[in-house]
């Protein structure tokens, strides 16, 4: 079994390893990057995962138990975090609260899937397709509202929050697993014209993005040392894939649906938590730092994880 996984990690680092020389040696410039993380999210991610859910049953995405398991464990892990930030007298609230929920936000899209694919196979990337589907609703309604619960005047929340979650819903991931719930949900079986392609483009997903993530490494540089970073990164990578970990076994989640929840607890941030911050011009360095020390540190964290998991 755990050759099996070894066998499995090791193209995730070859190609992430690939990916950054691609970049450093300049054959993989800044601009094809950008096409590349373009194709890789309107295409290579949204077939991924139209081909998978289109071949389950919707109950086995839409699932209770799953939810409370993964956002309990979310929300334990922002409190904690928030409660080590007050120990910090040089943070305003409202960085406070950018970093707690920030440290939170799992880049599922162009890390999860990839990784959780490659580990888990399809049965992985349904569990996964259950918090991508309420993800971004459950982490960045709360964070607007007490965001804007900090304001000491200004209405401008609702603005941030209706065109944040309007932004979501033209995600052309969130639109694959509507569209391929729905045809799940109504029985039809696609014809061999559509799925065909859409195996094609699943089978490139996962080297495409992982060289993406390696490509996006090169050249990032620490912005801010800041405790509140660390803690984050703590937060993130040990903490609440940890409480997810001790919540799905207290729930009696089944090993083959614990062990995603756990990885996708310990994914990096994403750009999300970035986009966030910049939105309220709050803690910018300190969470772009957040971000790049964890994508470093999942390296480590992520294999330890998916080994121990398979112990």
């Amino acid at each position: 079994m755990l050759l099996s996984l070894a066998d499995r990690l090791f193209p995730v680092f070859l190609l992430i390893a690939i990916g950054y020389v691609l970049a450093r040696k300049n054959i993989l410039t800044r601009e094809s990057l950008g096409g590349l993380t373009k194709l890789t999210y309107w295409v290579l991610i949204p077939a991924t995962l139209f081909s998978t859910v289109t071949s389950i049953h919707v109950g086995e995405t839409l699932n209770l138990r799953i939810w409370a398991v993964y956002f309990g464990a979310v929300l334990t892990t922002a409190l904690a975090i928030y409660a080590v930030l007050l120990t910090m007298h040089d943070m305003a609230r409202r960085e406070r609260i950018v970093i707690a929920f920030g440290a939170v936000y799992s880049n599922i899209g162009i890390v999860g899937i990839p990784v959780v694919g490659i580990l888990y196979g399809d049965e992985g990337l349904v569990t996964l397709t259950a918090i991508i589907s309420i993800h971004a609703l459950a982490l960045i309604t709360p964070m607007v509202v007490l965001m804007e619960g900090s304001r000491a005047r200004g209405t401008a929340g609702g603005s941030v929050l209706s065109t944040t979650l309007r932004s979501q819903f033209r995600n052309p991931i969130i639109v694959a697993i509507v569209v391929s719930l729905t045809i799940s949900a109504a029985g039809f079986d696609l014809p061999g014209w559509l799925s065909a392609p859409a195996e094609m483009l699943k089978a490139a997903m996962p080297a495409v993005a992982l060289m993406v993530i390696g490509a996006g490494l090169h050249g990032q540089e620490i912005r801010s040392s800041a405790a509140s970073s660390v803690v984050g990164v703590i937060g993130k990578m040990a903490v609440l894939p940890l409480t997810v970990f001790l919540f799905a076994w207290l729930a009696g989640l089944p090993q083959t649906v614990v062990a995603p929840l756990v990885i996708c607890a310990a994914l990096p941030p994403g750009i999300n938590s970035v986009m966030m911050a910049a939105a309220y011009d709050t803690a910018v360095n300190r969470i772009a730092t957040l971000v790049l020390a964890a994508t470093l540190a999942s390296l480590v964290t992520i294999p330890v994880l998916a080994l121990l998991l398979a112990a």
